[in-house]
């Protein structure tokens, strides 16, 4: 018996259209265009950095010795102000997890400065954060820390350090908790301090500090004597006019410029208005030196 089985023929795969060709064609074309219009920004942008930009200024934002603002030095080579990195200590209320009344009383403890009623306070603000204390000990960073508190952080930034305290304040004058000058040679000399390409070198002022020094506890002693309520003074260089030494009292402290007396920050040397009298001297002297009436 013969069987026949029918075998059902293939067709052919249709001819691609020519439409749709041109359409993938047109689509792929377009894709690489986009490709090579963005590799092309991103070559231009690196080109640029490498050859437009000042690579001194790149240097010296890349370089972790440079401190964020510069040093100020007298015409010795004497530090009066430095930038150092310091612990700061903040806490987040809106995250704490302990006892607030506990952790206030303890808080108090460590650092009296606020009453317990305050960090209480300030626990139970709700703010996402809150300063505890800046430029804070290695010690009162330890012993925060030992608390456990979670919301509690401990960070590094940089702080204006004034190593000579209060000698030469009013000519230094202070920064404010952001690192920019408010007051005297941090104020006028902000710019020059703050920009990467010229920070990394100190700026030398006409300042002697042995003199500052000297004329600062004169002064201090004559107004003990007379009990004056402040007292002034100034040294120039006779030849070149420079300032050798500048004083005003009350003293100010640069690293604490909230406290001390209420008129400390007051330049009575620069600010202060005087009578015309002994104050006219010296400029009559000046007058007869330079035209030779007196030689020395």
């Amino acid at each position: 018996m013969t069987a026949y089985v029918a075998i059902e023929p293939r067709l052919a795969a249709p001819a691609p259209r020519p439409e749709g060709l041109a359409l993938t064609y047109h689509r792929l074309m377009l894709i690489m265009l986009v490709f090579a219009g963005v590799t092309m920004l991103i070559a231009s942008r690196l080109l640029y950095l490498q050859v437009a930009t000042d690579r001194s200024i790149g240097d010296a934002g890349l370089n972790p010795l440079i401190p964020a603002r510069g040093d100020i030095v007298d015409r010795n080579g004497v530090p009066l102000a430095r930038s150092i990195d310091a612990w700061t200590i903040a806490v987040h209320p809106d995250r704490l997890l302990g006892n607030p009344r506990e952790l206030a009383v303890k808080l108090a403890e460590l650092m009296p400065e606020h009453s317990a009623d305050d960090y209480l306070k300030l626990l139970k603000s709700g703010k996402s954060f809150a300063y505890l204390s800046r430029r804070a000990l290695p010690e009162l960073v330890s012993a925060v820390n030992a608390l456990g508190e979670p919301a509690i952080e401990f960070s590094r930034e940089p702080e204006r350090l004034y190593p000579q305290t209060g000698l030469a304040a009013h000519v230094l004058g202070w920064t404010d908790s952001e690192g920019h000058g408010v007051a005297g040679m941090e104020k006028v000399l902000d710019q020059r301090l703050t920009n990467p390409a010229t920070r990394g070198a100190p700026v030398e002022l006409s300042i002697d500090t042995r003199v500052q020094a000297a004329m600062e506890s004169e002064l201090l002693a004559a107004m003990q004597k007379f009990s004056a309520i402040g007292a002034a003074g100034v040294v120039l260089d006779l030849q070149t006019g420079e300032v050798l030494a500048m004083t005003s009292l009350p003293q100010l402290n640069p690293n604490k410029p909230g406290q001390g007396a209420i008129d400390a920050g007051f330049n009575r040397a620069t600010l202060g208005v005087y009578e015309l009298g002994s104050t006219f001297k010296p400029f009559t002297v000046a007058m007869a030196m330079d035209s030779g009436i007196i030689k020395s």
